[in-house]
């Protein structure tokens, strides 16, 4: 089967996304021959990466312009970066026409930054469309917005208004009414999907991979928050929760960087635990699953998570983690024992802070082994694609 792949976020090692570009792609070059749409820092990425083997000889990459890098690329807002993901859409939307010409696909195949609301490029070509996995749909809860800052509150509310808007133009319609069979994250965003395909809840998160090997007998009381230090990841909701704790040797580690840094000191430092929030930035991915492995729970109380690849991180190490029963983070907790996890009602602040506080607590005074091998998730993400390609 000769497969088009549209992967802007394909590089082993670079973050989230990137790695759900790369199992993506390494999935369908398993068992058939692939074109990849990429940017160029991915294709050197890859290269370097792969081996030279069938799989890799299977694969054949496309480098496309982004028309933005370095340090431009890195201050770019939200909104200015949609604008260059949208032209670089069109631009794939072209250079997939020239493909199919020459090479005449089977299948089709949008597969990172997936969203409901934006363009996919390879959508224009009329050739069955496998589309995603697609989020965009999941929204913060009313009553915790406040817990976000005014900047994150105003955020929340252009992303709440402009999205449902942008999902009725053309270019974000044309792929539902292409699409022969869609993977939403998470259901709010299945929800937003009608169309006539089949549609299957699948966490791009699952196609994380980690190894579980540590000397360590017993586990740290050590809670690590893995992420931007962003609004609406709501690190400030872990600050509370260490506070509220009945162990008072546990402390906070948030591996990450971002505006909100400034007031998690702030908050830290008013409630007395300033000397237990440890501000790690980011980590090598080896020290950080190293540690992650030993640790006593992990915190993810983001309020809009269409994902979560932290959460399915922790979950594969063995580690505990809870999150607010909100987006993709509980989807993906049904993949593993449901004794690991805990997915938190997210009402008030002071009752969701209470609640967070309560499970880890639980957590730490009957912490789980250290294991020595991985957790495999219920569903391979490889085994969900290929089948996706076949329907």
């Amino acid at each position: 089967m000769r497969i088009l792949m549209s992967v802007w976020a394909c590089e082993p090692g670079r973050g989230s996304e990137n790695e759900v570009g790369y199992r993506t792609l390494l999935a369908a070059a398993s068992k058939h021959e692939v074109w990849a749409i990429t940017n160029p820092s991915a294709v050197a990425g890859l290269r370097r990466a792969l081996p030279d083997n069938d799989v890799t000889r299977r694969m054949h990459l496309h480098p496309l312009e982004f028309g933005v890098t370095g340090d431009r690329f890195e201050h770019l807002s939200m909104v200015g970066f949609q604008r260059y993901y949208d032209a670089w859409q069109r631009q794939a939307a072209r250079l997939a026409r020239e493909l199919d010409a020459s090479v005449g696909f089977d299948v089709v195949h949008h597969a990172t930054l997936s969203s409901y609301w934006t363009r996919a490029g390879v959508a224009s070509l009329d050739v069955p469309l496998v589309w995603g996995p697609v989020g965009g749909a999941v929204n913060a809860p009313l009553r915790l917005l406040p817990e976000l800052g005014a900047r994150g509150v105003l955020e929340e509310v252009a992303r709440a208004l402009s999205r449902p808007i942008l999902a009725r133009l053309p270019p974000a319609r044309r792929a539902r009414r292409r699409a022969r069979f869609t993977f939403a994250q998470n259901p709010e965003t299945a929800s937003k999907l009608s169309s006539h395909a089949e549609v299957t809840i699948l966490p791009n998160a699952l196609a994380t991979r980690v190894d579980a090997i540590s000397s360590v007998q017993r586990r740290t009381s050590e809670i690590f928050f893995v992420g931007r230090l962003l609004p609406w990841k709501a690190p400030t909701l872990a600050v509370r929760a260490l506070a509220r704790l009945e162990n008072g040797d546990a402390s906070l580690h948030l591996c990450g960087d971002g505006p909100e840094r400034i007031r998690i000191e702030r908050l830290a430092a008013s409630l007395g635990v300033r000397d237990r929030v440890i501000l790690e930035g980011w980590l090598p991915r080896s020290q950080l699953l190293d540690r992650l492995a030993r640790a006593g729970t992990l915190i993810h109380p983001s309020v809009h998570e269409e994902g979560g690849m932290c959460v399915a991180e922790a979950l594969g190490l063995g580690t505990p983690a809870v999150c607010l029963r909100r987006g993709g983070p509980p989807e993906i907790a049904k993949d593993w024992p449901s004794d690991l996890s805990a997915c938190v009602l997210p009402t008030t602040r002071e009752q969701t802070v209470r609640r967070i506080a309560a499970v880890i607590d639980g957590f730490l005074h009957s912490p789980p082994p250290v294991l020595q091998s991985a957790l495999l998730p219920r569903r391979l993400y490889e085994t969900e694609i290929l089948h996706a390609y076949d329907v």
